[in-house]
């Protein structure tokens, strides 16, 4: 049995790119850390952005039983 494909990530953070599926994230901060501090990006739509399917999970997020290192496990990588 192959597992489903992911939806598209419903936002993105505006300065490290970092994806997120989650609407009440939407217009606050991120809250992702880099390099030891946190991002000072904000999290936009990305419902108009444009997505690749991640080649290594082909948009499922798993790669075996483990999470996709790629895409973070979203299953989609914004389009280059």
């Amino acid at each position: 049995m192959q597992p489903s494909k992911k939806d598209k990530p419903i936002g993105v953070c505006s300065v490290c790119q970092a994806a997120s599926n989650r609407r009440e994230a939407l217009n606050h901060r991120c809250e992702k850390v880099v390099t030891g501090r946190r991002c000072a990006g904000v999290l936009k739509s990305a419902v108009n952005t444009l997505w690749d399917e991640c080649e290594s999970c082909h948009a499922t997020g798993k790669v075996g039983p483990l999470p996709c290192r790629e895409c973070e496990g979203f299953g989609w990588k914004l389009y280059a």
